[in-house]
């Protein structure tokens, strides 16, 4: 194994309400603002701030779609900004980033539009001339996707839900500051930290041996530690230490070594939120205790069962109170957390679901390589006979939804 650990986004953790003041640090030329507009109090105090005069972008909250993309690219042009900061959730940034890449080289929008119905990755091709991007300054207002801190972006094609990866797409800074926060609902943010703990007891189920098991077990103890004092006490501090966590599973060594596809409950998740219409981590939630009941069955496809009860061990040493059993523990711990909003799935739509996630990720690809679309449908639907799924992962869209889901609010969509 090699671990060789180089990081280009700059992080920073700054007091509540300091952005304002410590942007001109982070910028260059001509800057632009795109942000939700629900943040409406915090785009005042950034334009009262270092951004006074800076053109503006809103941009709700919802899926990156190839017209919100476009949107971007063209308010980075026609404004000549040499710099972009985005405040909002993930989905915000992924837009920015994802904009101000496809400004500085058009030919890579053409790519990514020709070759989407190859697989749900793609890896962008190295640009023409990285220089001309704009510098991207990012700032969450929600935590859990790393965004900020992640080299990769979701953009929904007419295909489905495509994951970009490309260097490029890393941020150059990443400003956390936890007046950006303070909006967010307590159930949104403990809904944060769970897509966090998942991303890396996920990947590290899903992966061999490392020597930074032990980075990777204290990281997953810290964050259900910070979410059950969350479910106590709230406060600018612990918001801004979740925001903290969820960065350092993308840059941490927790993850280092390791299978980059290991977590496999993430793409059934975007498969299913996609034709279902939910939110990622309401997908998510639905899914992830019937997969590791798979693991701890012996389900080595979906992951390692000893590596899994490893790591909820540890989980457990910090909280005697869990389960010990993975599948169990997992759903009580989300029943804590408030994210056990019962969600039934659809026939049609996990039939589709499922059909999607072998077609664009499995067979010979290695995010779901050894699962098969009737596998990947029994989590989907536990206990259900998966008879009648297409093997092969073919079938078109399926036209239900979920039937107990509720339509996100503009805040909760990212």
């Amino acid at each position: 194994m090699i671990a060789d650990k180089t990081w280009r986004t700059r992080s920073v953790i700054l007091d509540a309400g300091m952005s304002p003041k410590y942007l001109h640090a982070l910028t260059r030329g001509r800057t632009g603002l795109v942000l939700d507009p629900a943040l409406g109090g915090q785009r005042d105090r950034l334009l009262a701030g270092d951004l006074r005069g800076a053109p503006i972008l809103e941009l709700p909250a919802g899926p990156v779609d190839t017209e919100r993309v476009r949107e971007v690219t063209a308010f980075v042009l026609a404004k000549g900004l040499r710099t972009v900061v985005g405040l909002g959730g993930g989905s915000v940034m992924d837009a920015v980033k994802l904009g101000a890449l496809f400004s500085a080289d058009p030919s890579l929008a053409v790519y990514v539009e020709r070759h989407a119905r190859r697989s749900g990755l793609m890896v962008v091709p190295a640009m023409a001339a990285p220089h001309e991007r704009p510098r991207t300054v990012l700032m969450p207002s929600t935590i859990g996707t790393g965004a900020e801190v992640s080299a990769v972006a979701c953009l929904d094609t007419a295909v489905g839900r495509r994951l970009l990866a490309s260097r490029h797409l890393a941020a150059d800074a990443a400003v956390l500051d936890a007046a950006h926060l303070a909006d967010l609902p307590r159930h949104l943010l403990l809904e944060g930290l769970l897509e966090a703990f998942l991303r890396v007891a996920g990947t590290v189920a899903g992966s061999s041996a490392s020597i930074f098991d032990d980075d990777a077990h204290l990281l997953l103890c810290r964050i259900v530690a910070l979410g059950q004092r969350l479910t106590q006490e709230d406060s600018p501090g612990l918001r801004l230490s979740a925001a903290r966590l969820s960065q350092e599973t993308h840059t941490g060594w927790s993850l280092a070594g390791r299978d980059p596809y290991g977590a496999k409950h993430w793409y059934v998740a975007n498969e299913l939120a996609y034709h279902a219409g939910i939110r990622k981590m309401s997908a998510t939630a639905a899914i992830i205790p019937a997969i590791w009941e798979e693991i701890t069955r012996g389900a080595a496809a979906w992951g390692d069962a000893r590596r899994l009860a490893a790591l909820w061990s540890a989980v457990t040493g910090t909280d005697s109170s869990l389960p010990p059993n993975p599948a169990l523990g997992i759903a009580e711990l989300m029943r804590r957390w408030g994210l056990n909003q019962p969600t039934v799935v659809a026939h049609g739509t996990a039939q589709e679901a499922a059909s999607s996630s072998i077609r664009n990720w499995g067979g010979v690809l290695p995010m779901l390589r050894g699962l098969t679309a009737a596998q990947v449908l029994q989590v989907l639907q536990p206990g259900e006979d998966p008879a009648g799924v297409d093997p092969a992962g073919g079938g078109q869209r399926a036209a239900s939804n979920l039937p107990h889901a509720t339509t996100p609010t503009a805040r909760e969509r990212r």
